[in-house]
């Protein structure tokens, strides 16, 4: 055989036809068992590796979809890109993966390359403030486009898988004032994507149905990040009136405050009562143990790449268009009922 070789050679070496022996390596169930296992063992023994520029000259496919997050080291967003991967992959679809860190630029190029790839789909959590207007190298060639955690609101046909933020804010706000707290921050977030806005939202309307006044001040903006959280907390020391509870935009930020609260000798769950969002493995494990709502990380990553292979299959179905319902998990962070 040669360097590298064809379906050809190995169906030569085989006995079968050329058909016989693409049809095995696609596992296709036409071909009987044994025939694929020695069509596998062959392929194995010869080095064979499939040749996907050819695969997509022929089938017009690429196999390949574009996955755009904006902080893939967060544990949250790792854990959803490891369940998409493992779902895309069992399909047959290689992941392309860009990580934009919340800037419009770096996603740009990233659409304008899965563009000239002819890559099959994306799914991507935006930068805050963008328009459609990003998506429009893939838009133009109809490439499926699946919103992931965020989405863009004007893109009202899309297909999307998110959590119900809202609500999720809500009740972590709620459990703080069901433990009698009246003057609560909100740690975390920037304006500019739906699920900032959303959970503004909530954490607002928990507040007002309790009879507790909103004020703008309440809700501390800054990045979702450990640091962040840290430094917006930080500030919130220096109030007149201090808050004596604090919702966190996610589990990171609710560390980065919990260290901050710490420094300046407040006990977290004994002094104030803190709640975070995202239900990371590590909330359980910090000092004390997070009290935080489940973001549903995997399954959110695991229906959205079930979502765009649905798409694929049916290009005209109608938008599939998922909300998933939080769970609060309480621990000690959140403390015991205030007087």
């Amino acid at each position: 055989m040669s360097r590298r070789p064809t379906q050809q050679q190995i169906a030569e070496k085989l006995g079968l036809s050329r058909a016989t022996v693409s049809l095995a390596l696609r596992d296709n169930p036409v071909i009987a068992e044994s025939t694929r296992r020695l069509v596998r063992q062959a392929m194995r023994e010869s080095g064979y590796v499939r040749n996907a520029t050819a695969a997509t000259l022929r089938t017009g496919r690429s196999r390949i979809v574009g996955v755009s997050f904006h902080n893939i080291a967060h544990q949250f967003f790792a854990e959803m890109l490891i369940a998409i991967e493992e779902s895309l992959g069992a399909a047959g679809i290689a992941t392309f993966l860009n990580n934009h860190s919340e800037d419009p630029a770096s996603l740009s190029r990233f659409v304008e390359n899965l563009a000239a790839y002819g890559a099959e789909g994306l799914l991507v959590s935006p930068p805050p403030g963008v328009g459609t207007d990003i998506l429009e190298p893939v838009k133009r060639q109809a490439t499926p486009i699946v919103y992931v955690s965020r989405r863009i609101r004007e893109d009202a046909d899309a297909d999307w898988v998110v959590n119900a933020d809202r609500q999720a804010m809500a009740r972590a706000a709620q459990r703080l004032i069901d433990l009698g707290h009246r003057r609560i921050a909100l740690i975390g977030g920037a304006p500019g994507t739906s699920v900032a806005e959303d959970r503004v939202v909530g954490f607002r309307t928990a507040l007002e149905q309790a009879g507790i006044p909103w004020t703008s001040d309440l809700w501390r903006r800054c990045q979702p990040r450990l640091v962040e959280g840290a430094r917006a907390t930080l500030e919130t020391l220096d109030w007149a009136e201090r808050p004596s509870g604090y919702v966190c935009f996610n589990d990171l930020v609710a560390f980065g405050a919990m260290s901050a609260l710490r420094a300046r000798g407040v006990q977290p769950g004994r002094d104030v009562g803190v709640v975070g969002l995202g239900g990371t493995e590590e909330a359980a494990a910090f000092y004390p143990a997070l009290t935080t709502v489940l973001d549903n990380p995997a399954k959110i990553g695991r229906i959205a790449a079930e979502t765009l292979i649905a798409r694929l299959e049916a290009p005209e179905a109608p938008p599939r268009q998922i909300t998933l319902e939080p769970k609060l998990v309480i621990r000690e962070s959140c403390g015991r009922p205030v007087a």
